[in-house]
């Protein structure tokens, strides 16, 4: 320890700040750049989902009107949402979709196997049913993601609710899954553009500081050379 003081305090103080300078410039992009790629990546999730929610609800919600008074939707009300999915230009891009009731039960579904099952009601699920659109991308860790998950695309999951035409009430929930390969792309760009701006910025203002820091440096280490050869001598003359 005394020995790792020593040395410390032989280095000039352009040293040490460039030292400690750097330690503080690297954690301080991590962090920021973290919380920035985070806002930006939770910005265009929630622009994109909310545009594609607001598509999607006039096409389900006008369909999903039984679900006020039951269960289950009627036999036509399944086959017209099953021919909107089925082997049309909005089926490529949503791979599977799921209708839920407040009781986590699954109403309909592009996977017929688990219409009619109930699962937990995930905390975006009981967010959706409080009105609320959520969405998320490549988080499929639910019970009833597994075969969305097994896919291995990039997907953005979002749940929109569907409200009664007349009130307004929410009546049920729409869970979709939209290919993302784009959004994937535009927030590889995104986190690349933020991660260059930040550490350009820091770099930037660390270089101009070590630079006063060193001018500083060297005058006066040139003072104590002064000095030192001052006080040879006047032990020379004494």
């Amino acid at each position: 320890m005394k020995l790792s003081v020593h040395i410390w305090n032989r280095l000039s103080l352009a040293a040490q700040f460039a030292i400690a300078g750097g330690v503080v410039l690297v954690l301080s992009v991590l962090l920021i750049g973290r919380v920035v790629t985070a806002r930006i990546e939770d910005g265009v999730v929630r622009n994109t989902a909310y545009a594609t929610s607001q598509y999607m609800d006039s096409i389900i919600s006008p369909l999903a009107q039984d679900l006020a008074e039951v269960d289950m939707l009627s036999p036509v009300a399944r086959r017209a949402l099953d021919e909107v999915f089925a082997g049309t230009a909005l089926g490529q891009r949503v791979v599977s979709f799921k209708l839920w009731k407040p009781d986590g039960t699954i109403a309909h579904a592009s996977d017929p196997a688990i219409i009619g099952q109930r699962f937990a009601v995930t905390e975006d699920l009981a967010a959706a049913f409080e009105g609320e659109v959520r969405a998320s991308f490549e988080k499929l860790g639910d019970a009833e993601d597994r075969g969305e998950d097994a896919l291995g695309l990039p997907l953005l999951e979002i749940y929109s609710p569907v409200r009664e035409a007349w009130s307004g009430r929410v009546i049920g929930v729409a869970e979709f899954y939209e290919v993302a390969t784009q959004l994937e792309r535009d927030l590889a760009a995104s986190w690349r553009n933020a991660w260059l701006a930040v550490a350009t910025t820091f770099v930037a203002i660390g270089g101009i500081l070590w630079l006063i820091v060193l001018r500083g440096s060297r005058t006066i280490d040139r003072q104590q050379a002064a000095l030192a050869v001052q006080l040879a001598e006047l032990g020379a003359l004494s």
